[in-house]
């Protein structure tokens, strides 16, 4: 005889009064008659209601008809381990993305209620969500203890003492089994690391440091061994035990001893319900289609087969007519069977009266104060902006010094150019030809500066899921972020080796010797660096591939160099064109290092004239010698003598106005997919 479960009733907005439902995966035949649907704690559910989802189309410049990602799917989640299921294309992640307030809101409609009520402002920062790509959210170079304590101290409040941050973390490692790997890196392209299913772990960790009463998965098993696939399943169901944790998970197409440890089963295809309900009930609810499982066939696989062969066609949907013949179907539509089956009408009438109860609560209560109650139940940040910011910086340190690639490599290769520019240009004299040297030391010096800030272009484009996940997740502000990576950037990757090669080249090319004047050169080495660090910034932070970061910020440093006074004179350039010199920060930085070194230089010696320029210089044709100024040579290149200190002004604008901008473009980010 069939085990009949009770049926949940929810009488209020507050879920249902607990049911007597089976928590445990039973044969299939043994509750094949019975018809319920998942069960709710009274304390705790989470209802999604009429959830439709819809993508507006563009190609090229045109927008094409929007396409359907979601119709009308509705169901309920309650304490315990809740799969979606569906084949490739159904809307699994985008429901539970929907359900997690991670999905742009424009094209969606229907509810989501949390315990009867609607969601909080900021309802993404109290749940936990664990993406498909681990890798790209969990630091490699940190270790497993070292991701949980930069977690727990962005998440916990800021009273939390160091001592219960330290509990926290460690009994986070105990309940996930971490505790052999915990101290070891997790690893990326260059350090050798913990497995995947040791990784998988670890980023489902950092979202229960703040001990979440819901936790989101996206395809956990996503490329992982069956063995290690089964082992986090089983992970996820204990800890669904914990506190009645209500866990979501999308995937693909489990084994059996995955699939046996759902308590709830939600099942898509095309966007459409196909079925919601006990993952012990749905072969019993098929086989009253028409549908029957073989012996020993995973009920997963199933499934899956079932709805991939007899997928409608979106186009022929509406005239579609549901054909069964001889037990074997041919197309059918299985969303307009389940909206007549008896678990449909169950499952409306569980959810329905919250839905209810919540729009009768808001129209008594009128529009403004539903507003001001989303308003009040707003979270902030769980720390301030200056915490946030000293522990991003610290992990980014930390990144910085494990990762020679972007430290050593840096200083070895701003030596190698010193070296090399120092030996070709070694001991420059006084002599005429000592002038046109020097201006061509200049220009290498600021062509070297602005494309060793290249390394920069990865800064935002290969930690950019990393900062949308933890941005999105509450770990910190925007303006921390940005600024811990700036001057974690800038102090150890362009003004320190900027030292070395300032040093080199300074006394190995013989510019005069004075302390101020190796001042204003390191000076004017640094701005340039960082003016076109700025650059490298605002172009990583806006697109998403290296290859076109590179191609974008070459462009604009051969237009700065073009413009920057050596390779063509300024004044022979038309006038429409030649306000393109004040967008060169090259420009800037060959004007201040050449008005620095050239003041107060004289150059005489065998006189070496070009008849094509003009020069300042006072030659003796019987002696064959001449003798001139250094910044009258200069003008007659056409830069501005006396403007050393606005080049100085001009590099720093440059550098905040791009910082500005790549700020921005953060912010601007949509952190919804």
């Amino acid at each position: 005889m069939a085990k009949q479960a009770v049926v949940p009733t929810f009488g209020d907005k507050n879920c249902a009064d607990t049911a007597e439902v089976p928590t445990t995966f039973i044969e299939m035949d043994e509750i094949s008659d019975s018809k319920t649907i998942p069960s709710a704690s009274a304390r705790r559910c989470l209802s999604f209601h009429n959830i439709s989802y819809e993508v507006q189309q563009q190609k090229c410049c045109f927008k094409q008809p929007s396409k359907t990602i979601l119709k009308s799917v509705s169901g309920v989640m309650s304490p315990g381990l809740n799969a979606i299921l569906g084949p490739t294309g159904s809307g699994k992640t985008t429901l539970l993305d929907i359900l997690a307030d991670r999905r742009d809101k424009s094209g969606l409609t229907g509810t989501v209620l949390i315990d009867g009520k609607r969601k909080k402002h900021n309802f993404k920062c109290l749940v936990g969500y664990v993406v498909q790509d681990d890798a790209a959210v969990v630091m490699g170079t940190l270790s497993v203890r070292e991701n949980l304590h930069f977690s727990a101290a962005l998440r916990l409040p800021s009273n939390t003492t160091w001592e219960q941050r330290k509990l926290r973390v460690e009994k986070v490692i105990n309940e996930l089994g971490l505790s052999g790997c915990s101290d070891t890196k997790i690893g990326n392209e260059f350090i050798r690391g913990v497995s995947g299913g040791e990784r998988r772990r670890t980023s489902i960790g950092m979202e229960l440091i703040i001990e979440p009463q819901i936790l989101f998965l996206d395809e956990p098993t996503t490329g992982l061994d069956a063995h290690t696939a089964v082992s986090v399943i089983k992970l996820l169901k204990d800890l669904s035990h914990v506190n009645d944790r209500i866990i979501i998970l999308s995937i693909h197409q489990p084994r059996y001893a995955i699939f046996k440890q759902f308590d709830s089963l939600t099942l898509l295809s095309l966007g459409a319900l196909v079925y919601h309900g006990l993952p012990q009930r749905a072969l019993g609810y098929f086989e009253e289609q028409g549908f029957v499982c073989e012996q020993h066939e995973n009920p997963a696989d199933f499934f899956l087969d079932i709805i991939n062969d007899n997928e409608l066609p979106e186009e022929n949907e509406k005239d579609q007519d549901v054909k069964v013949s001889n037990g074997k179907p041919g197309s059918v539509d299985f969303n307009s069977l389940y909206l007549q089956s008896e678990e449909y009408r169950q499952l409306k009438a569980a959810i329905d009266p919250m839905l209810d109860g919540v729009q009768q609560e808001e129209k008594a209560s009128g529009i403004a104060g539903h507003f001001k109650n989303r308003k009040q139940n707003s979270i902030k940040y769980a720390t301030s902006f200056f915490w946030q910011l000293l522990i991003v910086s610290l992990r980014s340190a930390v990144n910085l010094i494990r990762n020679p690639l972007t430290s050593v490599l840096q200083f070895l290769t701003m030596a190698m150019f010193a070296l090399i520019i120092g030996g070709i240009y070694f001991q420059r004299t006084t002599e005429p030809l000592g002038f046109n040297d020097r201006i061509g030391v200049f220009f290498f010096v600021a062509v070297n500066q602005a494309f060793g800030s290249l390394s920069a272009i990865g800064l935002f484009i290969t930690q950019k899921a990393l900062f949308i996940h933890e941005n999105a997740s509450g770990y910190y502000r925007v303006s921390a972020f940005f600024i811990a990576k700036i001057l974690t950037d800038i102090i150890p990757l362009r003004i320190l080796p900027n030292v070395v090669f300032a040093v080199i080249t300074y006394f190995m090319i013989g510019f005069q010797v004075a302390a101020d004047k190796f001042f204003i050169y390191f000076l004017t080495l640094t701005l340039t660096n960082i003016a076109a660090v700025s650059i490298a910034f605002s172009i990583s932070a806006a697109v998403k591939v290296a290859a076109v970061a590179n191609l974008l910020i070459s462009i604009a440093f051969v237009v700065s160099m073009l413009f920057g006074g050596l390779l063509i004179a300024l004044q022979s350039l038309p006038g429409w064109i030649q306000w393109m010199k004040f967008l060169s920060f090259m420009r800037y930085s060959i004007e201040a290092m050449a008005i620095n070194e050239l003041d107060g230089l004289t150059f005489s010696g065998p006189c070496v004239i070009d008849s094509t320029v003009n020069t300042t210089a006072d030659c003796s044709f019987n002696t064959s010698m001449c003798t001139f100024d250094g910044l009258e040579q200069l003008s007659q290149l056409g830069y501005q003598v006396d403007w050393l200190w606005y080049d100085q002004l001009a590099l720093v604008l440059f550098s905040v106005v791009f910082l500005f901008i790549a700020y921005i473009i953060l912010r601007s980010i949509k952190k919804d997919k």
